[in-house]
């Protein structure tokens, strides 16, 4: 009974170590209005880290929209603000969606500047016309 309890005890511990490095570090980011896309429209982004270490190669993303927005055209990239401004420091990646994109990979840069935080930046068009900026929360890119 002893080896049965100790063997359990010792794959719940297991198995909960592995469920926290499962999601420890991906964000969902805030939801955000695009009235002048929709009287409804809401988007956000995901990224798979909220820090990137100086071995890190691109910042995997996506973006996706609620209520009545239509078919979204974007740039998105990673930024970081140095240096009294905001600079990006990945490869910018674009396409349309009307729902949700596929896993990007915008491809770090070097940041000459570290520490430094700063957010996906996105911009979305609608019919050729700009219908608005999603910024999300501060990634940061430490030491």
């Amino acid at each position: 009974m002893k080896k049965k309890v100790l063997f359990l005890s010792l794959l719940l511990f297991l198995s909960l170590g592995f469920a926290k490095s499962d999601i420890a570090e991906a964000a969902m980011h805030p939801w955000k209005k695009l009235p002048q896309a929709g009287s409804t429209c809401e988007v956000r982004a995901w990224t798979d880290y909220m820090s990137y270490s100086t071995r890190a190669t691109s910042v995997d993303f996506y973006l996706e929209s609620r209520g009545n927005c239509g078919t979204l055209s974007y740039i998105a990239n990673a930024n970081a603000n140095y240096g009294g401004g905001m600079h990006a420091v990945s490869s910018t990646e674009s396409g349309s969606f009307s729902f949700r994109t596929p896993v990007k990979k915008a491809r770090l840069q070097t940041i000459n500047v570290r520490p430094a935080a700063g957010p996906l930046w996105a911009r979305f068009s609608k019919n050729g016309r700009v219908v608005g900026i999603y910024e999300s929360n501060n990634l940061s890119y430490p030491r």
